[in-house]
């Protein structure tokens, strides 16, 4: 079983005493970045609807990425998801279950592993950016991103914490993959409904339980109650895991 989270914007740069490993798509990492330094901060902010302000700081990380400290992805990445998750308490067991079955898609990265080596970046899986395969990062990473999913799931199940627009790099009609969908649902003026913030912190919060209770079957997860949630099974489909508070 493996799960797959997004990456996030917000970022933490301090330094990590645990041992790192190297990304597996450092070529490919490579070509992006060959495209990203010849673009101007002008054409950053428009090309990643950010301000001139953001598009500067991030030309200039894309100038100087080949002497940029690295960090492991688990502990750089801090947005919601990552709040959730709350690398900084997790056990060295829990750390090591999360290198066997956590993976974190990238716009830049592809597939990341828990304690793999990045930098400091920002580029979103919806950029549209012209490269030699195609008119977006979609047409970039192709199938390349599933087939690695495929060969490191040992059970073919998938677990998605991530959001469409990184889980579209899956694609549900070519893949060997049995891939489960988790929605996480506020009850609001009588109905259940999907709030942005909170869901982002359960994907997080459901990989730490995951992490703590060694999950490895869908039925054990379907036992996640943190923060509240409960698996709602009526709301619930095949391959779609309502959790509803």
């Amino acid at each position: 079983m493996l799960a797959i989270l997004s990456p996030a914007k917000t970022l933490l740069e301090e330094k990590s005493a645990v041992r790192t490993t190297a990304p597996r798509f450092e070529h490919e990492t490579h070509e992006l970045l060959e495209i990203l330094r010849e673009q101007s901060p002008e054409n950053l902010a428009k090309l990643m609807g950010i301000s001139e302000e953001l598009a500067e700081k991030n030309y200039q990380r894309f100038q100087r990425f080949s002497t940029a400290k690295a960090y492991p992805a688990l502990y750089l990445f801090r947005g919601d998801v990552y709040r959730g998750l709350d690398a900084d308490t997790l056990s060295p067991d829990e750390i090591l279950y999360l290198k066997k079955h956590l993976r974190i898609l990238s716009g830049l990265y592809g597939l990341l592993r828990p304690l793999d080596r990045i930098k400091p970046y920002r580029l979103e899986m919806g950029t549209r950016l012209l490269n030699g395969r195609g008119k977006n990062l979609y047409a970039f990473w192709g199938d390349e991103i599933q087939k690695q999913l495929e060969k490191e799931a040992s059970d073919g199940i998938l677990i998605n914490l991530a959001s469409q627009e990184y889980s579209k790099v899956i694609h549900r009609d070519t893949t060997a993959l049995t891939v489960y969908d988790v929605d996480f649902r506020e009850l609001r003026e009588g109905e259940f409904k999907m709030i942005s913030f909170f869901a982002k912190h359960a994907r997080g919060e459901m990989a730490r339980f995951m992490a703590a209770n060694k999950v490895r079957t869908v039925e054990e997860l379907k036992h996640f109650n943190l923060s509240g949630y409960q698996f709602h099974k009526g709301l619930s489909q095949e391959h779609k895991l309502v959790f509803t508070r």
